[in-house]
C-alpha cells in the first residue's frame, strides 16, 4: 500500500458513500461528508475513533460476552476489534445494505463470515422484532444519513431490545441525535426498561453520544474498585479505559444507577 490518497464513491440502494484511503487507513464518509467508519488496514482491531472507544467502555460492566448482536456494521472497526479481543465470541452483524457489505468484502475491509461471525442481511428494525435469540451484548450502530433513525428512540424498540439480552447482558448505543429534547425522551424511557441501570456519555469533540442499558443489578461499587478494572481491562482489551471512566463519572450521578 502507498502513501498516496485514493477518493472514490460507493453507491448501493440504501447509501452514497464517499471513500478516502491514504497511509493504510480506510475511511468512509457518508454523502454529507460525516465520517461514519475508520479502519487501520494494517492493524484493523485497533479503533481509530473514540466514540467506538467509549461504546466498548460497556465491557467494563459486564462478564466476557458469549454471544454479541452488532446493528450496523460500516465499514467493520469493530468487527474487527471484537474478533481479535474476544475471539471466543459468535457475532451476528446485521446490515440492510448487502450490496455494500459484499462490496467492503471484496475489497478485504471486512472480515470474511466464519464460525464466530455471521452476516444477516436485514433492516434491524425487522431483524430485533422476528429474533428468537438472546445476546450477551447488543452494540447499535446504526445511522439514517447523519442522525440515529427515529424508530429506535421510541420506547417500543427499547422494550424489545431489551427483551433480547440474556441475564447478564448489555445494550450499548453510539447515537447522533440533534435534539435535545428527543434524548432527554429517549434516555427516560431508557432508565424506565432497565430499571436506572444505565449510563451515557458525551465524545469529546464528536455531536454522538454513547448510552448504556445493564440488564442484570450492578453489584455496588466505588470508584477505587472501578479504577483498578478499568487498569487490568484496558491492558485486556487495548483501550484505555481510565479516561473513559473518568467521562463516566463526571457525566452519571453516583448512587443512582451503575456507579
Amino acid at each position: 500500500m502507498t502513501s498516496d490518497a485514493i477518493n472514490f464513491k460507493i453507491a448501493t440502494a440504501y447509501n452514497r458513500l464517499r471513500v478516502h484511503r491514504r497511509q493504510g487507513l480506510f475511511e468512509l464518509y457518508s454523502d454529507d461528508n460525516v465520517l461514519q467508519s475508520v479502519v487501520d488496514l494494517q492493524a484493523p482491531q485497533q479503533l481509530k475513533l473514540r466514540n467506538l472507544e467509549q461504546l466498548m467502555a460497556v465491557l467494563l460492566f459486564i462478564p466476557a460476552p458469549g454471544k454479541i448482536l452488532l446493528l450496523g456494521t460500516a465499514a467493520g472497526s469493530l468487527l474487527h476489534y471484537l474478533r481479535y479481543y474476544l475471539p471466543e465470541s459468535r457475532i451476528t452483524a446485521v446490515d440492510i445494505d448487502a450490496d455494500l457489505v459484499e462490496k467492503l468484502l471484496q475489497m478485504k475491509v471486512l472480515p470474511p463470515a466464519s464460525d464466530g461471525l455471521d452476516y444477516v442481511f436485514d433492516d434491524a428494525a425487522h431483524f430485533i422484532a422476528h429474533s428468537n435469540q438472546t445476546y450477551d451484548l447488543l452494540l447499535v450502530d446504526i445511522f439514517t444519513g447523519a442522525q440515529s433513525p427515529r424508530w429506535l428512540l421510541d420506547k417500543k424498540s427499547t422494550d424489545r431490545l431489551y427483551a433480547l439480552l440474556s441475564a447478564d447482558g448489555a445494550l450499548a448505543y453510539n447515537l447522533l441525535i440533534d435534539s435535545e429534547h428527543d434524548f432527554r425522551l429517549f434516555y427516560r424511557d431508557l432508565r424506565l426498561v432497565f430499571k436506572r441501570q444505565t449510563l451515557c456519555l458525551p465524545v469529546k469533540d464528536f455531536e454522538n453520544t454513547i448510552a448504556f442499558g445493564i440488564r442484570h443489578p450492578v453489584p455496588n461499587r466505588d470508584m477505587q474498585w472501578y479504577l483498578r478494572h478499568a487498569a487490568e481491562q484496558s491492558a485486556r482489551l487495548g483501550i484505555d479505559f481510565l479516561p473513559i471512566l473518568s467521562v463516566i463519572y463526571g457525566t452519571n450521578p453516583t448512587g443512582q444507577g451503575v456507579i
